[in-house]
């Protein structure tokens, strides 16, 4: 093919607009329970699940499924869903909406529980004390340890509701003034108290849970939402080394990798784990690559793997955006199709997804067009037959 003809050929395979809406929040309020770093708004699954699915009950898999948007987004839609992601906080924060009590359940439990035992002084206490009053503090150390005993449904989705409020900014949530997107460092708080002239005030644990669960109730559960959801599948593995998913069984795949050295979750999320009592395990390599060649190699092998368990003619999607690296704009969705060759899934299209800049890219400086729009670059690879 000449090299004109084939330009013109892969520019037919680049698909430019807004495919979903812009707006913030959307979705139905259980997505936005609880913040998550790097997700994407359910409007991207939904608009995929749409245009690759043909019927009811399909299998929806996301191999990063952090804050379980995917997975969700399937079950409200009518598919089952596979959640699967190498950190623990992510399986709490999808399974525990796999079943979704109701409103009246869910306040008699919080209303039940006694969050007033003393609890002895421990030895981590002094770096949740710039954070928390000390009978705040005792509440929520009494709060986990019912969530120990207590593996129910109703006590997953309190302690989902807790975890959303433990920090933040304004006086819903359990701490003083801080940011809610991430855990800062104890030591950085502490500063952040003594410039604002702040110290922790006591902030009652029940009332704020159920302010919260009234809000993200707001809107009923499709009636058919359990349905779907039983059947899901909730793995704690690598994205490139999914053991417990079978071949050829999935009908989607919607997902996005973690982009160039842009979140470490392990740190800006050490509150989250000590609430969960995830202990921090060597042996867990949450994925943080500083360089293109590194990525490149993991996504590869995650291709290969999810070529694996999807059906023969069925879709993936890979959301991967733009990454700044220095004055360079890297566009990763080529490295995509690059890396896809060889793994059994041929490239199909790309969606170049534009919107105006949101509230909280601003926040993080992202920049990604020089037009101040930010892009959604969703790579759609098949599975050969």
């Amino acid at each position: 093919m000449a090299g004109a003809e084939r330009l013109l050929k892969e520019s037919d395979k680049f698909l430019y607009g807004e495919f979903w809406t812009a707006k913030q929040r959307q979705g139905h309020p259980i997505h936005h329970t609880v913040s998550y770093r790097a997700s994407f708004k359910p409007e991207l699954p939904s608009f995929f699940m749409n245009e690759f699915l043909k019927k009811k009950k399909s299998v929806v898999y996301d191999p990063f499924g952090g804050r379980g948007t995917t997975a969700i987004q399937a079950n409200i839609e009518g598919h089952v869903a596979i959640h699967n992601d190498i950190h623990p906080l992510s399986l709490f924060l999808a399974s525990a909406r796999q079943n979704v009590p109701g409103l009246e359940r869910l306040i008699a439990k919080v209303e039940s529980l006694d969050l007033s035992t003393e609890n002895p002084e421990e030895e981590g206490d002094h770096l949740l004390l710039p954070f928390f009053h000390p009978k705040t503090l005792n509440e929520i150390k009494n709060l986990k340890k019912y969530m120990q005993e207590d593996d129910s449904p109703e006590m997953k989705f309190i302690g989902l509701i807790a975890l959303s409020r433990l920090h933040g900014h304004s006086t819903g949530f359990f701490s003083v003034y801080t940011f809610p997107q991430v855990s800062i460092p104890s030591e950085a708080q502490r500063k952040n108290n003594i410039k604002r002239n702040q110290s922790p005030e006591y902030r009652e644990v029940k009332p704020r849970i159920i302010q919260k669960m009234k809000r993200d109730m707001s809107v009923a559960m499709p009636p058919f939402y359990h349905e779907f959801s039983k059947e899901n599948i909730y793995s704690l593995s690598s994205a490139n080394s999914v053991p417990n998913i079978a071949s050829e069984s999935v009908d989607l795949i919607v997902t996005s990798p973690p982009f160039l050295d842009k979140v470490d979750y392990e740190a800006d999320n050490w509150l989250r784990h000590w609430f969960l009592d995830i202990s921090k395990n060597s042996e867990r390599k949450l994925s943080i690559f500083s360089n293109l060649q590194d990525w490149n190699h993991f996504i590869r092998s995650t291709l290969k793997e999810s070529s694996r368990v999807l059906k023969k003619g069925a879709y993936m999607v890979m959301e991967v955006g733009e990454v700044k690296k220095g004055k360079e704009i890297l566009n990763l969705d080529e490295d995509v199709v690059n890396m896809a060759q060889g793994t059994g899934l041929v490239w199909s299209k790309t969606y170049i997804h534009t919107q105006t800049f949101t509230k909280l890219s601003n926040c993080w400086q992202v920049s990604n067009n020089e037009k101040g729009t930010n892009s959604n670059r969703c790579v759609v690879l098949r599975k050969a037959n």
